[in-house]
């Protein structure tokens, strides 16, 4: 098995665990799009670090934590992932493509077909794929795959930093939550 599905095996509902705590958070409802939303936002958050530059980067915002980071893409992943499909992930065979500009064209990509999904697009022939969903399953799949080549790049270990990731969204969650009820 490979690294990504023992990833998605062990985190996957604490993840969406993780996501649902968040919905105290929202005023509005969730779906696959506004997750979309949300997971450019985290892929743009990974690209301030790698590309640190005061011309698009915010004056006092640094991000500097890429563990911290993939770990909000990949949760990002999961909830859309968990949004639109009630089976499991299964990931048949690890992808090789580290090449950061992947990234965006994937997300470009599954943006473009979950809105065709969901009727905001003209339907388009997907080469290899029977169906809109396999090959959004698929993209979800090749972003997930990506997120750990660039850990493992990185010498970050996920498991680690996705742990601290949700043990920090907790603690953020517990915070307000306590400070909202004072």
């Amino acid at each position: 098995m490979n690294r990504v599905q023992l990833f998605v095996d062990q985190f996957y509902d604490q993840a969406i665990c993780l996501s649902n705590a968040f919905s105290i958070t929202r005023e509005h409802d969730w779906n696959a799009l506004i997750i979309l939303n949300e997971l450019s936002v985290q892929l743009g958050q990974i690209y301030n670090i790698m590309y640190d530059n005061e011309v698009v980067g915010e004056r006092n915002r640094k991000f500097c934590n890429l563990g911290d980071e993939l770990s909000d893409v990949l949760l990002q992943l999961l909830s859309l992932y968990d949004c639109m499909y009630s089976d499991p992930i299964r990931i048949q065979s690890e992808f090789r493509e580290i090449h950061w500009m992947s990234l965006p064209i994937l997300l470009g990509q599954l943006n473009e077909a979950v809105m065709e999904k969901y009727g905001y697009r003209f339907n388009k022939p997907r080469e290899g794929f029977e169906k809109l969903d396999d090959f959004i399953q698929h993209r979800i799949f090749l972003l997930l795959s990506i997120v750990f080549q660039i850990a493992a790049f990185h010498g970050l270990d996920m498991s680690f930093e996705f742990s601290e990731m949700i043990l920090d969204a907790n603690n953020f969650l517990n915070q307000n939550f306590v400070s909202q009820m004072q």
